[in-house]
């Protein structure tokens, strides 16, 4: 996280874009409490969201000492709807959600606290594969695939239908080997298996150099439109 400069220890460029994405999680964080007259009551919030709250954005907070001022809960909201994500924010049973998607809900407030712009394909570092520097689109369809969705009615990162840049190539869809809503087990799987996956490289480079799962990256095939992702934090406007 930090170089040793001439003057001291400098922080290197993934710790200042971490330092940024939770500085305005934390801001966030600390708006939804109201001011309390007994000093020695811990400050407590609830987080909303799927497992990459937990096991990406809280990990990297462990070593702070956030967590000595408050106490930080999270709550999955793993296949629950988003009227039922909603009512658990206007009724303060959470606090504030992060998630792929806005909130678009009268009296919610939405706003990006990260966004996901490159994306590389992972594999275990015995992978047949894991040799080449990018894929073609052959490699991709005739891989199997693993994919994180957070639950049974989200989507994933990326649909099939989403990921050409024109009609001119080959629309065809992935073969998808395994699904999870935990991005530890798919880590995993992809680890110890034969299935490569597609994944932000923010969070691969997380998982690789943080984590230590042994993986290779790989680009992913040039005919292929990777938009970004956003992530959005969202909490009811009245909380405050």
């Amino acid at each position: 996280m930090f170089s040793r400069g001439k003057g001291g220890l400098i922080p290197t460029a993934k710790a200042v874009d971490i330092h940024q994405n939770f500085s305005q999680v934390m801001k966030l964080v600390d708006d939804t409490f109201l001011c309390n007259s007994k000093k020695d009551e811990a400050f407590q919030i609830t987080l909303l969201g799927s497992d990459i709250v937990e096991s990406y954005y809280l990990s990297q907070l462990y070593n702070s000492d956030i967590f000595d001022r408050i106490l930080i809960n999270h709550f999955s909201v793993r296949n629950m709807s988003r009227e039922h994500i909603s009512e658990l924010l206007f009724t303060a049973q959470g606090d504030l959600l992060i998630s792929a998607e806005p909130l678009l809900e009268s009296g919610i407030e939405n706003q990006i606290i990260d966004s996901f712009k490159s994306f590389v394909c992972i594999c275990s570092s015995k992978h047949m594969l894991s040799t080449l520097s990018q894929l073609s689109l052959h490699h991709f369809y005739s891989s199997r695939h693993a994919l994180y969705q957070p639950g049974m009615g989200a989507s994933v990162i990326y649909h099939d239908s989403e990921l050409f840049k024109d009609d001119l190539y080959y629309t065809g869809r992935r073969i998808v080997g395994y699904r999870s809503d935990s991005l530890n087990g798919l880590m995993s799987m992809i680890e110890r298996t034969s299935l490569i996956a597609l994944m932000p490289l923010k969070l691969a480079l997380f998982y690789k150099n943080h984590r230590k799962y042994d993986i290779k990256f790989i680009q992913p095939p040039p005919e292929l439109a990777l938009k970004s992702v956003q992530v959005y934090a969202s909490w009811n406007k009245n909380s405050r």
